[in-house]
């Protein structure tokens, strides 16, 4: 008799306990479910509490929001009919043709430049030097990669912003993230929970861009808080085919029916009237530029601000990539380099491999051969253009030399660029010798 009220007992404490843990598991099954929607329904709109990195893009002067400045890409809208890219299939329901730009008649590389300086001055306050404008059409003119490298507050972010609205083609500013490690963090992802792509603002920027012929600039700001090299190295691929065709970026692993209608295969063709511009601040919390960048890229110092001057407003200007390419070809074929300027080069690159060991490839001379014509194109000295490019693309590698063989010839290098240029005839290129041999 007790035994069995033993076993009564002990039996229904154990039905309790049972009770119990299938009621905790019920509520752990429960929490997982809900933070798993959770966080996929974050991902798929603006906030991450995974960690995974955000691209947001914004028009920005002088590093904040401009008052009623809308961004160049796509908006964000929402499509029904079960599209996976649903902010790319709204620009094509809005943009059904390629859209041509008919060009301001009139126009030259000396005539935009001075135009565009006294549109940003006259217009947003922003004053450039003739030099920093022309500096910037060469670049233009010499690579579709840009860096822009210099003090806080020279206007880095401002120059590239205000040249596209200059165009009337609004630039895309892209906060690069320091977790940005590969092409899914700049390009966006397929979410398998909701059926779509999460469209980043920089593959918006890029879709949106393909719909027409006017110049766009995408600013990558800050670009060196983290590896270029690892998270454009597709890009940086893509640029150096020959073929434009074939420059085609890979969005997703395959095609299906609904997609943008430019898109072929899961994949878009690169524009090319997209330039890449790479803002950079050089301090302990950035990444140094690799080799790889700085060959494929164009590089700007902006190391001072430039004096006010009176500005006489301009309006804008309308010019599509077609015109813009016919004016660099034409600097090139009228103030292409001299035999002069071909000895200077031939023999500093001869130097330079003899005693550090250095050199630089035929992608270098390629875009000395546009950047010079196009700088002189803006009506300014070309030997001025030559000691830029030089200073800042070849005498930049003596970083990597031995430094006590650089402090050891320096003075034989200052000695033949005296020789090549005049005396004091490339500031720059000596500035660059003598800071790298102090530092050395």
């Amino acid at each position: 008799m007790i035994f069995d009220d033993i076993l009564g007992f002990l039996t229904s404490y154990l039905a309790i306990y049972i009770y119990i843990i299938i009621f905790i598991v019920a509520a752990i099954v429960l929490s997982l479910t809900l933070l798993f929607l959770d966080v996929s329904k974050k991902k798929n709109g603006t906030v991450v509490d995974d960690g995974s990195p955000i691209i947001v893009t914004t028009n920005l002067i002088g590093g904040k929001p401009a008052k009623g400045a809308s961004s160049g890409a796509v908006d964000n809208k929402e499509v029904e009919g079960g599209h996976r890219f649903p902010t790319l299939s709204a620009y094509d329901e809005d943009h059904p043709a390629f859209e041509v730009t008919v060009p301001d008649p009139g126009l030259g590389l000396r005539s935009i430049a001075e135009g565009f300086r006294q549109y940003a001055a006259g217009t947003k306050g922003l004053y450039y030097s003739p030099s920093d404008v022309a500096a910037f059409l060469a670049s233009l003119s010499a690579s579709h990669t840009m860096i822009l490298q210099g003090m806080s507050g020279t206007g880095k972010t401002s120059l590239p912003i205000a040249f596209g609205e200059f165009l009337g083609s609004p630039t895309d500013v892209v906060p690069v993230q320091p977790t940005w490690k590969e092409r899914t963090d700049i390009l966006g992802y397929y979410n398998e929970f909701t059926g779509r792509y999460s469209e980043s603002e920089f593959l918006k920027a890029l879709y949106s861009a393909g719909g027409n012929d006017l110049p766009r600039l995408v600013v990558l700001d800050e670009a060196n808080i983290a590896r270029v090299e690892y998270y454009f190295a597709e890009f940086l691929s893509l640029l150096e085919l020959p073929d434009r065709s074939k420059r085609r970026v890979s969005v997703a692993p395959s095609g299906m029916d609904g997609d943008p209608e430019r898109m072929r295969g899961g994949s878009i063709l690169l524009p090319p009237n997209v330039w890449f511009v790479m803002t950079a601040n050089n301090d302990d919390s950035t990444f140094a530029f690799s080799d790889k960048v700085y060959d494929r890229a164009s590089v700007i110092d902006l190391d001072r601000r430039a004096e006010p001057f009176e500005a006489d407003p301009r309006a804008g200007i309308r010019i599509g990539l077609p015109d813009l390419e016919a004016l660099f070809d034409g600097a090139e074929a009228r103030y292409g380099l001299t035999s002069r300027d071909r000895r200077r080069i031939d023999r500093l690159d001869s130097f330079l491999r003899a005693a550090f060991g250095v050199s630089f490839g035929n992608r270098v001379m390629a875009q000395i051969r546009r950047y010079v014509p196009t700088y002189a194109a803006c009506g300014l000295p070309p030997l001025e253009a030559l000691d830029q490019i030089l200073s800042r693309k070849v005498l930049r590698k003596l970083g990597a030399a031995n430094p006590v063989l650089v402090r050891a010839r320096s003075g034989e290098l200052l000695s033949l660029l005296s020789e090549l240029f005049g005396e004091g005839g490339a500031p720059l290129c000596e500035a660059a010798v003598r800071r790298i041999s102090d530092n050395g």
